[in-house]
């Protein structure tokens, strides 16, 4: 039935309880009513109708009401035939003052020369399929031709839609096929990670009646995604590159979820390496990593990274961990998204260069650091075993750190263990890390520690480690456990000090 009478014909018996067709071919005498309850048989009888053209006419079911609405038909009008060739009219009649309101636009701006489109077209379609309020910072026009036919315009977005980060949000492609709506729920028309564009696609090989599972292993559909993704990255690409400020909020706006692309195995990793951008402890501006490349000296041989969720980048560069870089003007990218944590797992160089964590495992950047014990002085030798003592149940080692030049003393990651950043955000997730041991480094040439090493012999050791290992935390960022014990472990260590 479906495949001689077409799916539109037969969902009318999904709400009348009665069709009626009513047609006289042009040049002919006679005219002919064809009626159906859409159960049995149908009845063909002669009609009175003078007039050439076909009326259909759908006796509503009392369950579907709402398809004698004006407003209800005008929703589903605009949504599914509004850029079919013929005008569509609709007649309220309730309202006798009403004249019939042409409802559907008709000539959709896709079929269009976009070279006769102007700016403001592309705004108002935009908003009308986005329902953003920005206008597009670029519009993507563009017809495939070959296997695969289709037209497609694509929106960037100028401003962050409200819903970006809601993890239930879905893209905002709309496909057609043949000017005819078929879906706004087709999850693989585009990769999740380029779910903030918005636009349609109109395509003349995929079925009118196709399903939407077989939408969703349609290889067609894989086809038009490889197409756009290409389309749209290489346009952000002359974006980057023709417009550095445009580019630059374009990233700040979008960039987080560009880089969720990263994490995930695709056929594009190497091209967003190229677009990704980071704040670095250079200056205030945004850099590409092959800006990076050509700011560090020929003989580093890694990129290094800083985690940190903070976006201030005044506050992060006061971190203890980046004090001999940038005293040694060394660059440091700062990761400042979470998703950073994730991709960097999967990524682990840029070029020939490795990525490495500056609050992971050990840094040498100067052959003058102090390395060996003999360097150093007995008492803060001293001081390093009885921390390794005390604190053994609580921290993997202690160490001379080579990373501090003002700070007397720092928490990292053992190179094989979880970043510190990392282990943050699993915190957060409620996630067990209770196994993740850091190392504790401390500066030797800091006066506190100088002090304390003098002074080994007047302070209870345990609390004095406790201590210690507190203030590494709270210069961390992270919480003490027990904050009155600090107080008190603090207090009596000033007191016999004094």
């Amino acid at each position: 039935t479906i495949g001689q009478f077409g799916v539109g014909f037969y969902s009318s018996f999904m709400v009348a309880q009665l069709v009626q067709v009513e047609s006289k071919k042009a040049g002919s005498q006679d005219s002919w009513i064809w009626e159906s309850d859409g159960k049995n048989n149908f009845k063909i009888k002669k009609s009175t109708k003078k007039d050439k053209g076909t009326s259909i006419t759908l006796k509503i079911k009392k369950d579907a009401k709402e398809f004698l609405e004006f407003f209800r038909l005008s929703q589903i009008i605009t949504k599914y035939s509004n850029y079919i060739t013929f005008p569509i009219y609709l007649n309220d009649l309730d309202d006798t003052k009403q004249k019939e309101e042409k409802i559907n636009e008709g000539d959709p701006l896709w079929q269009k020369d976009k070279n006769k489109i102007k700016e403001e077209d592309y705004n108002q379609f935009y908003k009308n399929i986005s329902y953003n309020f920005d206008n597009p910072l670029k519009s993507i026009h563009f017809v495939a031709e070959g296997m695969i036919n289709y037209k497609a315009i694509l929106f960037l977005p100028s401003d962050q839609p409200f819903d970006l980060f809601n993890p239930e949000r879905k893209n905002k492609i709309k496909l057609y096929v043949q000017k005819i709506f078929v879906s706004d729920d087709c999850e693989n028309i585009i990769p999740n990670w380029l779910r903030f564009i918005p636009g349609i696609i109109d395509s003349q090989d995929i079925s009118l009646n196709i399903s939407r599972e077989m939408l969703q292993n349609n290889p067609i559909i894989s086809k038009i995604k490889n197409g756009i993704t290409n389309k749209i990255l290489n346009e952000i690409e002359n974006l980057s590159k023709k417009e550095k400020n445009q580019y630059d909020k374009f990233w700040n706006n979008f960039g987080a979820i560009i880089k969720e692309g990263l994490y995930e195995f695709n056929d594009f990793q190497n091209k967003l390496l190229t677009l990704v951008r980071f704040k670095s402890t250079l200056n205030d501006d945004l850099i590409s990593l092959d800006d990076y490349m050509k700011k560090i000296k020929k003989e580093q041989k890694e990129i290094y990274y800083f985690s940190n969720f903070d976006k201030n980048n005044k506050n992060i560069k006061k971190s203890p961990q980046l004090e001999t870089f940038i005293e040694n003007n060394i660059p440091v990218i700062l990761m400042t998204d979470p998703v950073d944590e994730f991709w960097l797992q999967n990524i682990t160089k840029f070029k020939d260069k490795e990525f490495k964590s500056i609050t992971k495992g050990s840094i040498n950047l100067d052959k003058d650091n102090i390395k060996n014990s003999d360097k150093i002085s007995n008492n803060i030798n001293n001081l390093i075993n009885i921390l390794k003592h005390e604190l053994k149940e609580k921290i993997k080692d202690v160490k001379i750190s080579n990373r501090l030049t003002k700070s007397p003393l720092i928490l990292v990651a053992d190179e094989s263990g979880i970043d510190i950043n990392m282990e943050k955000l699993m915190k957060i997730q409620n996630q067990n890390i209770s196994d993740n041991k850091k190392i504790l480094e401390i500066n030797p040439k800091h006066l506190m520690i100088i002090k304390i090493s003098e002074s080994l012999d007047k302070l209870d050791h345990k609390k004095l480690s406790n201590l210690i290992l507190d203030n590494a935390n709270i210069l961390d960022g992270n919480l003490i456990e027990n904050p009155s014990n600090y107080m008190e472990m603090l207090t009596e260590i000033f007191i016999k000090e004094n």
